[in-house]
């Protein structure tokens, strides 16, 4: 299980704000547009930043865990150590136990495995990253992005891949097309660094977005002050044609 609560993040000014949300042996996407918090909510899960409030994994507050081999995550700073894909793959199997032949996997996409990451194309990083965390087959998954820069063929492997290993844990993406892929998960959306949800995928994709109030909403968002609601039926704009999250910011100023 992981469990937020009260989660703040701060850099020059708050980051992430007072972040309240659980997953329970499940997986989930976290929707969000581009600078909403993503990727640093999911580095405060990680423990690679520092944080305030609660964030807990099976009942182990982030902060006073080193090295709990239970979970994996994509995130760069977990991949920094400049070897080439061949030696992390090597430190990957002794530490974790793979199990997926990655070697094998990458060459089928034709990704040579004796280059070291940051000198691949910004998708084929992102692959060999999200493979290599997949590849413990591990409790909890922490995949940032995995789609960003990769193209569509490569995409529906890497579905494939977030679908079948990982018992639960959060899958980050900005859009809203991808979520097309997983329609019987739940997802969770951030914007501006607060999260709102659950909504299942599928209600999600079903709904459309207008403004105001209205107290039968799927959900309820809030954008530089405004409500946004999520809502049954073909009023507003239909979510699912929307493309991706930053859309939703010209919607309002519409």
């Amino acid at each position: 299980m992981i469990e937020l609560s009260d989660v703040h993040v701060y850099y020059d000014k708050e980051v992430i704000k007072g972040v309240n949300m659980k997953v329970d042996g499940e997986k989930v996407l976290l929707l969000g547009p581009n600078g909403s918090g993503k990727s640093t909510l999911l580095s405060a899960i990680a423990g690679i930043i520092p944080y305030k409030g609660s964030i807990r994994i099976d009942g182990m507050e982030v902060r006073n865990v080193k090295n709990y081999n239970a979970v994996a995550t994509n995130l760069p700073q977990a991949f920094s150590i400049g070897l080439p894909i061949d030696d992390v793959i090597e430190i990957y199997d002794e530490l974790k136990g793979l199990k997926i032949n990655v070697k094998v996997e990458l060459e089928k996409l034709g990704i040579k495995t004796n280059k070291k990451i940051y000198q691949l194309s910004a998708g084929q990083g992102v692959i060999v990253r999200t493979l290599i965390a997949l590849a413990t087959d591990p409790k909890v998954i922490l995949i940032d992005k995995p789609f960003e820069n990769v193209d569509v063929a490569k995409r529906k492997i890497v579905v494939n891949w977030l679908k079948e290993y990982g018992k639960e844990g959060i899958i980050v993406t900005h859009e809203v097309d991808i979520a097309k892929q997983f329609s019987d998960y739940k997802a969770f959306i951030i914007l501006e660094g607060k999260v709102f949800g659950p909504i299942t995928v599928s209600d999600l994709l079903s709904s459309s977005v207008v403004m105001g109030e209205d107290p039968s909403a799927l959900l309820t968002l809030e954008i530089n002050g405004r409500k946004v609601l999520l809502v049954r039926g073909d009023k507003g704009y239909k979510m699912n044609a929307i493309g991706n999250l930053e859309r939703l910011y010209n919607l309002v100023e519409e």
